[in-house]
C-alpha cells in the first residue's frame, strides 16, 4: 500500500489540454496497442491452415466466441454481434489479466499536477467510467438489433405489452446498464483491492496462489460480460429471429 489510499474513482495523472488523463485511461490506451500489435503480428503472416502456435491460439479463441455467439443469439443475430462480443471479450480478459502484472496495486507511484502521489498504473475495469462505457455500447446495441429484427412499432410493441408493464420493461432496459457496469467494476476493483491487502500483510509466497485466482476471475468476468451481452441482445430480438430462420 505504500503509503497510498485506495481509491475508488481513477486517480488523475497529468493533463491534455480538457482532457485530464487517469491511470486507468493510460493502461487502457496501453491494453489497445498491444492488442493492435498482436493483431497486426499474427495476420501479416496468417495462412488457411495455421503455421505458429499463436496463430493457433487465436483461432481457438476466434472459434469459441463464434461458436457462443450463434448458440446463444442464433446464427443470423450471433454471427452480426460476433464482432462486438469479440471485442467486449478480448479487450476486459486482456484488462484484467495486464492488471495482475507488476507494477499495478500503488508499486510504481506518480506527482501527478495537483502534486499528489497516486498509483501510476490502474486496472482499466476498476474504473467504472470504462465499464458503463461499455455497457452503454452493449445495451444501444441491443435496441439496435431489438428493432432491426422486429421494426419499430414490433419492437415498441413487446416493450409495452402488457401496457401497465411498459414502465418496468423500460426500467429493466436501464438496469442492464448498472448491472453490466457494477458487476465488472465491483469484482474487479474487489480483486485489486485483495490483491494489495494481501501482498502487504502476507510473504511473497502466499499471494500467488490469489492471482492465479484473480487470473482465472478476470477470465469468468470477461465470459461473463459477454454473455449477458449475448442474452439481452437475444431477447431483444425476439420472435424477429424466429421469423427471419423460418423464412430462410
Amino acid at each position: 500500500m505504500n503509503g497510498i489510499e485506495i481509491s475508488m474513482a481513477a486517480e488523475p495523472l497529468f493533463q491534455l489540454g480538457p482532457i485530464i488523463v487517469t491511470n486507468s485511461m493510460l493502461v487502457t490506451v496501453l491494453v489497445v496497442v498491444l492488442l493492435t500489435i498482436l493483431s497486426v503480428v499474427v495476420t501479416r503472416r496468417m495462412t488457411i491452415v495455421p503455421n505458429s502456435r499463436l496463430q493457433n491460439l487465436l483461432e481457438m479463441i476466434v472459434e469459441f466466441l463464434l461458436d457462443l455467439s450463434e448458440k446463444t443469439a442464433g446464427r443470423g443475430v450471433g454471427r452480426r454481434v460476433f464482432p462486438l462480443i469479440a471485442t467486449f471479450f478480448i479487450f476486459i480478459l486482456t484488462a484484467n489479466w495486464i492488471a495482475l502484472s507488476p507494477g499495478f496495486g500503488g508499486s510504481i507511484t506518480y506527482l501527478n499536477f495537483h502534486h499528489q502521489v497516486v498509483p501510476l498504473l490502474r486496472a482499466p475495469n476498476a474504473d467504472l467510467n470504462m465499464t458503463s462505457a461499455m455497457a452503454l455500447i452493449a445495451v444501444v446495441v441491443v435496441q439496435i438489433v431489438g428493432v432491426k429484427m422486429n421494426g419499430g412499432r414490433g419492437y415498441l410493441k413487446e416493450l409495452t405489452t402488457p401496457l401497465l408493464l411498459a414502465p418496468l420493461h423500460f426500467i429493466a432496459e436501464i438496469s442492464h446498464v448498472i448491472s453490466l457496469a457494477a458487476r465488472l467494476f465491483g469484482n474487479v476493483m474487489g480483486g485489486e483491492v485483495l490483491l494489495i491487502v494481501i501482498f502487504a500483510l502476507i510473504p511473497p509466497v502466499v499471494p500467488t496462489i490469489f492471482m492465479g485466482l484473480e487470473a482465472f476471475f478476470g477470465f469468468i468476468q470477461a465470459l461473463i460480460f459477454s454473455v449477458l451481452t449475448l442474452v439481452y441482445i437475444s431477447l431483444a430480438a425476439g420472435h424477429g429471429e424466429a421469423r427471419a430462420e423460418k423464412h430462410a
